[in-house]
């Protein structure tokens, strides 16, 4: 019995330090969904395309110009669809920024649902990315592409 106790007692410091490595690696996994983007919030002109496969010049490109707040920073809104599109009415989801990128995806509710995934490379003053879209029951791809320059503080 005691040969029992010996050995129980010997693993117990290497559980302790698979435990405590396990909870190191668990939080440094969260702190990468809670990073801060590198975009500065400010004031941005925003240029909109829209890309069909197999459709040369869907539209002209639109140029917005739009405040982009910490929170929208933060919240994803900063990266949201800009274009008229049915998704911009549908929840943003999974937002997570890395040093340099910030990602997301989309989800409608109901039947034929749509749904989006998009990624963004970003600067401190720049960013550039697209969302991929499938418009759900009309079996309809798509994709939104932004390319955002920050041009001074919000008004």
């Amino acid at each position: 019995m005691r040969f029992a106790i010996d050995v129980v007692s010997e693993r117990q410091p290497l559980h302790n330090l698979i435990a405590g490595m396990s909870a190191v690696v668990a939080l440094a996994a969260t702190g990468s969904n809670a990073a801060e983007p590198l975009l500065t919030a400010g004031l941005y002109q925003i240029e909109v395309r829209i890309a069909i496969p197999n459709v040369q010049d869907v539209a002209a490109p639109m140029v917005l110009n739009r405040c982009l707040s910490a929170d929208d920073l933060k919240s994803g809104q900063a990266f949201f669809v800009r274009s008229d599109n049915p998704l911009r009415n549908c929840d943003l989801l999974d937002y997570q920024v890395t040093d340099g990128t910030a990602s997301y995806r989309i989800a409608c509710p109901g039947p034929n649902r749509g749904r989006a995934v998009a990624v963004f490379e970003t600067t401190a003053t720049t960013y550039r990315g697209s969302i991929k879209m499938n418009m759900g029951g009309k079996n309809m791809t798509m994709s939104e592409t932004q390319i955002g320059k920050r041009t001074g503080d919000c008004p």
